[in-house]
């Protein structure tokens, strides 16, 4: 004898026997707060400056001291700066936007 299951007992029994997927728990990095400028320059160490048309991206600050990690990247030379705070009594740069943005201890991404 062939027993009778209904539509919602085989949805039910599928649920059941059918393995739940892992969450998968891999967000996305948050992006590095940086700057976009039209231009990009080199100080001869390790200080660079962008100028002109500096927009701030990824929660960067408009104006007034910079801490943490950033970027600047410049438009002409394309090219992009990763700039660091190598301890808490120093700042990572100096933001004046959109005329300026400076970076210390910066090297080249």
């Amino acid at each position: 004898m062939i027993k009778r299951v209904s539509l919602a007992g085989l949805i039910l029994m599928t649920a059941t026997l059918t393995p739940m997927a892992a969450p998968t728990a891999s967000a996305a990095p948050a992006a590095t707060p940086g700057y976009r400028c039209s231009y990009l320059v080199w100080d001869g160490g390790q200080q660079w400056i962008g100028t002109d048309d500096c927009t701030p991206v990824g929660g960067a600050p408009e104006n007034g001291p910079i801490q943490g990690t950033f970027t600047i990247t410049g438009r002409s030379p394309a090219a992009t700066v990763k700039c660091t705070q190598p301890t808490e009594s120093f700042l990572s740069g100096i933001a004046e936007t959109p005329d300026r943005v400076t970076g210390y201890q910066c090297r080249r991404a």
